[in-house]
């Protein structure tokens, strides 16, 4: 299927109980269940909404990714990438980053025990030396175009870098959107929206999405 196609079908299957063309919009926050464990899919709001659900398979499909978690704000999606990683472990961000992105690692994680470089500029030879001077590189993340100086960096070649390192890669692509660029099919792991931004379109929704290459890195 085309982009357009994609975006306005994937995950909006007609409701099977009713046949509704618009999936409803679930507000249960629990789900009756035949018995412990034997459910439909569905238990508790937190951890699975079918509305949410609808969302996540529509944004997976546009990035051309295979599995998507739509979070409640902006930067809900970059803390739980963040938090995959332990006291040690070193994080290479790109020269020019979203402040709220910045300071979420200056402020929080720096004090959680991840060690943080910024590469002094777009450049492969900036974000090398960035990693070389980490004594355990795991992350780089990189925005492209960045927030707020529209810089666009070669994410098919920094990727490649990373990987050379055994470093997970996550592209911020709020600014791109998928119907401009696919960070998964340049070589990375992960690709964050802060979906609140050109996705929603209208300043009336805030979200953030988190979109993995496979099944495996969710």
């Amino acid at each position: 299927m085309k982009f357009a196609t994609r975006a306005i079908h994937v995950g909006q299957e007609a409701d099977p109980a009713t046949g509704s063309t618009i999936p409803p919009i679930h507000l249960s926050t629990t789900y009756t269940q035949a018995a412990p464990g034997q459910h439909k899919g569905y238990e508790y709001s937190r951890t699975q909404n079918p509305t949410r659900q609808a969302l996540e398979q529509c944004l997976a499909s546009l990035e051309e990714g295979e599995e998507c978690a739509a979070f409640a704000s902006g930067l809900a999606a970059t803390t739980t990438i963040f938090q995959t990683l332990g006291p040690g472990d070193g994080v290479v961000a790109g020269h020019d980053l979203y402040g709220g992105t910045f300071r979420l690692l200056e402020r929080v994680f720096r004090r959680w025990g991840l060690e943080v470089t910024v590469a002094a500029d777009s450049g492969l030879e900036a974000h090398q030396k960035a990693i070389s001077s980490l004594a355990r590189p795991r992350l780089l993340w990189l925005e492209s175009p960045t927030n707020p100086l529209l810089d666009v960096v070669d994410i098919s070649a920094l990727s490649q870098l990373a990987k050379s390192r055994e470093m997970m890669v996550v592209v911020d692509n709020t600014f791109a959107k998928p119907y401009l660029q696919n960070p998964l099919r340049l070589g990375t792991d992960l690709v964050v929206h802060s979906t609140t931004k050109y996705m929603g379109g209208h300043s009336d929704v805030v979200a953030d999405a988190l979109v993995a290459l496979d099944k495996q890195e969710q």
